[in-house]
């Protein structure tokens, strides 16, 4: 044999070598793969169930979404009777407080009234009733918001 015979046949025992070391790892890489061909195998299948429950589970969503828009129109008009009990308490609640005002600013003009004039004692306090008597309109307002 010449040196290109014995060059080639080192190279075939080593190739020969090499493919018998390679032998376990390659069959494990062999059944690694066909695991991950049953997977992805099996992938579609379960992207359709989980799409299908995703599916199912947003048409309930969209039910009691229409369930709670149906029930907030059913109770709207309570809320628009409770607002316009709102607005009209604060308007009379208003009214109130400005004839409330109304009044303490005449009794303190009865009273800044009475001081100036010197009036003490049961003559002071007779003119502090007749000045609220000449102002008996705004008196009544006031009685008559009470009573309401």
């Amino acid at each position: 044999m010449d040196w290109l015979g014995i060059g080639v046949f080192i190279i075939g025992i080593a190739l020969f070598v090499l493919v018998i070391i390679l032998i376990k790892p390659l069959m494990k890489l062999a059944n690694v793969l066909s695991s991950v061909q049953q997977s992805t195998d099996r992938l579609p299948k379960i992207l359709d169930e989980n799409g299908k429950e995703a599916h199912i589970a947003l048409q309930q969503v969209n039910m009691t979404l229409e369930n709670v828009n149906e029930q907030i129109h059913a109770v709207h008009p309570f809320f628009e009777i409770i607002e316009d009990v709102g607005l009209a308490s604060r308007q009379v609640s208003a009214k109130w407080l400005q004839k409330s005002t109304d009044f303490k600013e005449n009794a303190i003009e009865a009273r800044t009234f009475t001081a100036k004039q010197n009036y003490a004692g049961l003559y002071g306090f007779l003119s502090f009733i007749f000045y609220l008597s000449q102002n008996k309109e705004i008196l009544n307002e006031v009685k008559q918001q009470k009573n309401k």
